[in-house]
């Protein structure tokens, strides 16, 4: 839709639109006309969301934009819940039932007998608890929940004039002032100390809910990490007792103390084992050169029995002693060893040395000497075949004691993994249930930290009535509602209104278009008679140019097919128009109709036929002309069709048609049908056919005119300059008396 579109439309109903704008204005003046004064209150409150002090940072928190605003909205929403506001109006009403007459501070005296409607005095005796707010709204909501359907629960509870309905106090405003930690909140209502009060209360309510809500979110938490704490303190002590249980039963003091000493002790013990394998090696290879040189062989059979007890008893000694210094050396028994031991080779030594006093060995040197040293080295390889004995038992207790501990350590290893895995664990959900603690009580801090900075303000002047506001707004929507309608219908309108739509939907190229000349009271500002002259006049030019274009200007005579897809498009109406404005111009017409015409003003000669099967398989034109009449004494005869979508026609006649003119009506839609029908029937002509619009408005006519000739304003005559963008325009400046251009 074009700018010139929506002013002509705009133009065409702007009565329509005052009418509505007027009609809708008186309307609303009656309804405002005694609306209440209202009083308005106003209160603010400090949240501290922002910058106030927590458990996490006493300078203050850091400041989240996000988080702040979820918390401003959270606390929003609370305030305008429907569980807050019913309770502010349940403690209104507690308030007023505590009062004894009508006190201008809490309720005017119109809204006291209100009250005094709503709550006769016997309800109140019933319902109310002197000196207890809490119990009186418990009686009051057992009355609501028993008498949910009564009149009275209804008129005070549910009805939006009742100051008690949470209807009526949703129109509370709450906004945050710019980027503070402020919050305003404000209340109107027909009586200044209902709405004083009302945001007093209301004050006191968000800020038990907002508390409440804090610490019940706190509380859970709280308690799922207790549960956890305790299970995980459970399951440490548990694998505790085991580790100490497993201790115990292992004589485990210190693991790694002890396992560490154990193998301290089994490098000394191999270090010694080593150094007596060592001596005893020594020990051997000195008696076996000892006994070489004394051919002991020999004489060691001359040994009395004595000698080699002694020397056995010496050995069983030494063996003794080796023992007790090995696992005993503390042991009492070992100096009375030891000293046994001195006096028994002192002896034996003494022995010896008196016995082979004066023998030689082969090598010429005294026995004596020999058997001494034979005697030390035998005692020295007996003591250290003692010690390796012995050195052979530590040495499988050490295999032992390394079989006991090797598994012992992967088990304790594996159990203090348990310990530290459990203990991990149980210091994680503790440091999460103080986190959550410190977290319950930074809120808790944060809540109580509500401070209302500005109490709820008694309004001694009533607001300024938005009467006239209201009255102006309707006004405007008295305007701007059919308005739109008439634009939206517009949009929706599928007819083909105007020429250019009418050419884009047959595909037919226009010859051109007639006005819808019944709407002449519409367009009084337009010279009908002159549009009417115009647009036939263009007509006739367009049919001499269409015959001189197709070489058939000196044919007598032209024959033209006037057709229509559907009855009533008016092809007969615009054919005696054509006929006659060709008449006019000296053509000689003839029109034969597809029904019988009563035209009184027809300059043109006349016939009809018949649309039955005679018609259907007439051959030529000329047996449609009446007999008597010479058909080449005529230089246009016209035929009109019915309506081809519905009836048929002779196909033998349109392949003869010099010339084929489609008339649609401006005011009917085009269809599938349509479409269909048309494409068919051009089939069968052997010409291109022209377009006629009929009935079209005198607004869309300049489509085919250009512009039309009516009377205009200064101010239309703008307008159109403006919208058409024709700033050089003479016709603005020119001569505004009678029918201008």
């Amino acid at each position: 839709m074009s700018l010139i579109q929506f002013f002509r439309i705009f133009n065409k109903n702007l009565n329509l639109f005052l009418l509505c704008s007027i009609v809708l204005s008186i309307v609303v003046f009656f309804m405002t006309r005694n609306m209440p004064k209202e009083f308005k209150s106003e209160t603010e409150v400090f949240t501290g969301i922002a910058s106030g002090p927590t458990i996490a940072g006493i300078e203050g928190a850091g400041l989240d934009f996000f988080t702040a605003n979820n918390d401003y909205d959270n606390m929003i929403n609370v305030i305008k819940s429907k569980q807050t506001l019913i309770e502010v109006g349940e403690k209104l009403l507690v308030q007023h039932m505590m009062l004894d007459s009508a006190n201008p501070r809490f309720i005017s005296e119109e809204n006291w007998g209100h009250f005094r409607y709503k709550i006769p005095q016997e309800l109140e005796d019933s319902l109310l608890v002197p000196n207890s707010m809490e119990q009186t709204i418990q009686n009051i909501r057992q009355y609501r929940m028993d008498n949910y359907d009564s009149p009275l629960v209804k008129l005070t509870f549910d009805d939006a004039s009742s100051p008690y309905c949470y209807k009526a106090i949703q129109k509370i405003t709450v906004y945050r002032l710019q980027n503070s930690d402020l919050i305003n909140i404000s209340y109107s209502w027909s009586d200044p100390g209902i709405a004083q009060h009302t945001l007093a209360i209301l004050n006191e309510v968000f800020t038990m809910k907002l508390a409440q809500i804090k610490q019940g979110q706190g509380e859970s938490v709280i308690r799922y990490f207790k549960g956890e704490v305790d299970s995980a303190t459970a399951r440490l002590l548990d694998v505790e007792s085991r580790l100490k249980k497993f201790r115990i039963e292992n004589r485990i003091i210190n693991y790694e103390e002890q396992t560490k000493s154990i193998a301290t002790l089994k490098e000394m013990m191999e270090t010694e084992y080593q150094h007596e394998l060592a001596i005893k090696a020594s020990a051997e290879a000195a008696v076996r050169r000892l006994e070489d040189q004394l051919s002991l062989n020999k004489e060691i059979t001359k040994f009395s029995n004595s000698i080699l007890d002694k020397k056995q008893e010496l050995a069983d000694l030494n063996y003794q002693i080796v023992q007790l210094e090995v696992y005993h050396p503390k042991s009492p028994l070992l100096p009375e060893l030891k000293r046994k031991s001195k006096k028994l080779k002192a002896r034996l030594s003494n022995i010896l040395e008196k016995k082979y006093e004066y023998g030689r060995t082969t090598e010429g040197v005294p026995i004596k000497e020999s058997l001494a040293q034979w005697l030390v080295y035998s005692i020295a390889l007996d003591e250290s075949k003692a010690r390796l004995d012995i050195y052979e038992g530590k040495k499988a207790y050490f295999r032992a004691i390394y079989d006991e501990f090797s598994p012992l350590g992967s088990e304790l290893a594996r159990m203090e993994r348990e310990i530290a895995v459990e203990e991990r664990n149980f210091l994680e959900l503790l440091q999460g249930l103080n986190l959550a603690k410190m977290h319950q009580q930074s809120e808790t801090l944060a809540t109580g930290g509500l401070v209302v900075t500005v109490e709820p303000n008694f309004a001694l002047i009533a607001k300024k009535s938005k009467a006239m506001l209201l009255i102006f707004v309707s006004a405007v929507i008295g305007f701007l509602m059919p308005l739109s309608i008439i634009v939206v219908m517009e949009f929706l309108d599928n007819t083909v209104r105007n020429p250019e739509r009418a050419e884009e939907l047959t595909n037919l190229k226009l010859l051109g278009a007639f006005p819808d000349l019944t709407k002449r009271s519409d367009n009084r500002n337009v010279d009908m008679d002159w549009l009417r002259d115009k647009s036939l006049g263009l007509l006739s030019q367009n049919t001499r140019l269409e015959m001189r274009n197709l070489g058939i200007a000196d044919q007598k005579p032209k024959y033209v097919v006037v057709y229509s897809t559907r009855e009533g498009d008016g092809k007969a109406y615009m054919t005696h128009l054509l006929a006659n404005e060709l008449v006019s111009l000296n053509y000689k017409v003839m029109v034969i109709f597809h029904k019988e015409m009563e035209e009184e003003d027809a300059f043109y000669d006349v016939a009809n036929y018949q649309n039955n099967k005679q018609f259907l398989n007439t051959k030529k034109f000329d047996e449609l002309v009446p007999t008597g009449l010479d058909p080449q004494l005529y230089d246009f005869i016209f035929v009109t069709f019915e309506s081809i979508l519905t009836e048929q026609y002779s196909l033998d006649l349109n392949e003869r048609a010099d010339m084929a003119y489609c008339v649609i009506s401006a005011n009917r839609s085009w269809s599938k049908a349509d479409k269909f029908a048309m494409k068919e029937f051009i089939n069968t002509l052997n010409v291109q056919p022209r377009l006629i619009v009929n009935g079209v408005e005198p607004d869309y006519m300049d489509a085919v005119l250009g512009d039309i000739k009516k009377r205009r304003s200064a101010l239309r005559k703008f307008l159109k300059m403006i919208f058409t963008l024709q700033f050089n325009s003479k016709g603005f400046s020119g001569d505004n008396q009678g029918f201008g251009k």
